[in-house]
């Protein structure tokens, strides 16, 4: 999951705002800046490998998240 900062900083950034000046905003450095837009882009590159992952294995997230058992598309339970 994307922190509240990682969010914030992609968020500022889709508005067209350059790091130096989200930094100035947020009283950090341009180099902090810099860590949570690229972690935020990593986790959102993971999720979308997971999320690819679970479609092709047929995986029906919704009730594996909610705790229910997990079907497999196909394959016996």
């Amino acid at each position: 999951m994307l922190t509240e900062k990682e969010l914030h900083v992609l968020s500022e950034r889709a508005r067209g705002k350059s790091q130096r000046e989200i930094a100035g905003k947020l009283s950090i450095s341009q180099a902090a800046v810099s860590k949570f837009e690229t972690n935020a882009h990593r986790k959102i590159l993971q999720a979308e490998q997971l999320t690819a992952l679970v479609h092709k294995l047929g995986v029906h997230t919704e009730e594996g998240l909610a705790g229910k058992l997990v079907r497999y598309g196909g394959g016996k339970q």
